[in-house]
């Protein structure tokens, strides 16, 4: 072997071998025990540092590699020499280079390589099982090597993974964001929609106290549709944007919040009210904001709106139905006080859905026969005789008892079924007028009201003479009432079904005259055969005397009847003044409560026995 510099000889440092009692050789002292043993151990960590560094980057610098290393040689030669060897110092070794970060295969090739070919050597390791022992710590270091390798790059793919689930989750969570605000807010105006409006209301409801109060102002532009129709969708989404703009400065400057529900209604919602007038104010203000005309592509373009507003206690309040009150309040203001506001009231609501419910029910009543006639006579004032009776129509309904009339015909007129149900009502009164004619009673006279709707209705004149040929009442017997205002409003059609119903010698009346707006150059038009007076007219005649006012107008009015040939009939009769002071006028026939009051047929027949 060629010479070398001291530090590099192999004999250099050599530890002395010490002979054992049996003449053997003793193993040598850890490595490092002298000075000499710690200068071949530096020499050697610094080759195989070299060797590393020119397959592998070791992060640390050179200072840090060699410690690493010094410290795996030590451990090594201390291995090799023990007395009781124990392979697993190479396994652990293996896992020490791969912590510091020497992890390359090439590092540990070239690692294995220069420990198997010098390490005996340059330490002057003279125990005689150093070799064999050397194969089994390389071998457990190859192994440990090997294994936290693959650690570091399962920990490696790991935290590879838990970053890309990390950002995967950063973006999912950022689309959802942008789709909650897609979700959440009018694509046209950028407002909060309907559903961020009631997200945000219950959020709200919960943290407000029991005590406190809220309001909401629902607004609608009127006659948008025109609007829309007429400018065409672009000019309209337009002016809706720069509403919604007029109204988020009303709202950024009193802090309420604002949101558009889609077309052109919009909320205001006030997070906290004293009372009504709060919110009165508030819808004030906003139809204000409103009223001045907006500029439309260099166009002024006015503006109306109306508003519906609720104002409650929180602990009363719910979203659905603060959104459902408002919109119900707006539907009053459309219909009464258009570019006005209005409040919703619970019992007019409650009202409401009353009307709602008796007008669903109304066609099974008429079905089913569950509208009824009861019978108010008629009587001649001059003898107290029976001559004829109104029938009223009655309504008994199952759950909410006996319906007033005046709360039943208004809705059969509204929704057109008191075309159906008057016909109905009509053959019941000619039945059983009929039945007391055949019952001797040949004058008497049925009287049933006609509305304005079945005045309308073609063919009336014809149901009327079916139904009385069906029945089998003759003409004369069957006198209709016609109400003031409804002649006033009638048209050449049913003026013309006028004449045909006294044609065919039906006889006809003015019921409620003096209430309508008619002048008196009706009574000589129209074909009609009496006139029976409002109830205003009987007020006070039973206690002013001749003098009284209505005396001289009910003198004037039954003179003038009598010289028209009309028989004249007084309605509301309550008391008996009032009938003798009639009677002493020459009012011809009388009706009301002191003369007899509403009754069933079956009742009204006894009563007409006992006049016979």
């Amino acid at each position: 072997m060629e010479p070398t510099d001291a530090d590099d000889r192999p004999d250099a440092g050599m530890a002395s071998a010490a002979r054992g009692p049996d003449g053997g050789e003793r193993p040598s002292g850890p490595a490092g025990s002298d000075p000499d043993m710690a200068r071949r151990v530096d020499t050697l960590v610094r080759a195989w540092g070299r060797e590393i560094a020119q397959v592998n980057f070791v992060p640390g610098g050179p200072g840090q590699i060699r410690d690493v290393l010094g410290k795996s040689l030590r451990q090594l030669a201390g291995a090799l020499t023990a007395a009781a060897f124990d392979p697993a110092v190479g396994y652990r070794i293996g896992f020490d280079l791969v912590a510091a970060r020497i992890t390359s295969p090439q590092a540990l090739n070239c690692t294995l390589t220069l420990l198997h070919q010098q390490l005996i050597g340059r330490l002057d390791i003279r125990h005689r099982q150093a070799p064999e022992r050397l194969i089994l710590l390389l071998s457990q270091l190859a192994a440990g090597f090997t294994e936290a390798t693959c650690n570091v790059a399962v920990a490696g793919a790991e935290d590879i993974n838990r970053a890309e689930r990390a950002a995967w989750r950063a973006r999912q969570a950022a689309l959802n964001n942008q789709l909650q605000q897609a979700l959440l807010c009018d694509r046209l105006t950028g407002l909060p929609n309907r559903a961020r409006l009631t997200s945000w209301l219950g959020e709200l409801l919960a943290e407000l106290p029991g005590r406190t109060r809220l309001g909401l102002c629902l607004i609608n532009l009127d006659q948008f549709k025109s609007v829309n129709d007429s400018l065409g969708h672009d000019k309209a989404d337009k002016l809706l944007s720069a509403v919604a703009l007029r109204l988020r400065r009303l709202a950024d400057q009193t802090d309420h919040f604002l949101a558009h529900l889609g077309g052109d209604e919009f909320v205001l919602v006030v997070k906290r009210t004293n009372s009504h007038d709060d919110m009165a104010k508030v819808a004030d203000l906003a139809l204000r904001t409103l009223r001045e005309p907006f500029t439309l592509d260099g166009h002024q373009l006015p503006v109306s709106a109306s508003a519906g507003i609720v104002e409650c206690a929180a602990t009363d309040a719910h979203p659905a139905e603060l959104v459902r009150n408002a919109n119900i309040a707006l539907g009053w203001a459309k219909t009464h006080h258009r570019s006005r506001w209005a409040s919703f009231d619970p019992d007019r609501y409650h009202d409401e859905l009353h009307r709602h419910a008796l007008t669903a029910d109304m066609p099974t009543a008429l079905a089913r026969g569950k509208f009824t006639l009861a019978y108010q006579p008629l009587i001649r004032l001059t003898d107290r005789r029976v001559i004829g009776a109104e029938a009223l129509a009655r309504w008994r309904h199952p759950v909410h008892g006996a319906i007033s009339p005046s709360e039943f015909i208004p809705l059969a007129e509204h929704t057109g079924l008191i075309v159906a149900l008057g016909l109905r009502l009509l053959e019941q009164a000619c039945q059983q007028a009929a039945a007391w004619h055949r019952q001797g009673h040949d004058q008497f006279v049925i009287s049933v009201n006609l509305s304005v709707s079945q005045l309308r209705t073609p063919g009336l004149a014809a149901a009327v003479t079916a139904t009385l040929e069906k029945t089998g009442l003759p003409a004369e017997r069957l006198q209709l009432e016609i109400t003031e205002s409804a002649l006033v409003n009638t048209g050449d059609d049913s003026l013309e079904t006028l004449h045909t119903l006294a044609r065919n010698g039906i006889r006809l009346a003015i019921d409620d005259f003096g209430t309508g707006y008619s002048s008196l150059a009706y009574l000589a038009k129209l074909p009609i055969h009496a006139i029976k007076l409002a109830p205003g007219f009987l007020e006070g005649i039973d206690r002013g005397g001749d003098h009284h006012p209505n005396v001289t107008i009910l003198t004037a009015l039954i003179e003038l009847s009598h010289d028209l040939r009309l028989t004249i009939t007084a309605e509301g009769i309550e008391t008996r003044a009032q009938a003798k002071q009639l009677t002493m006028l020459g009012c011809d026939l009388g009706q009301g409560f002191h003369l007899g009051r509403p009754i069933t047929a079956r009742r009204l027949t006894r009563r007409l026995a006992k006049s016979t």
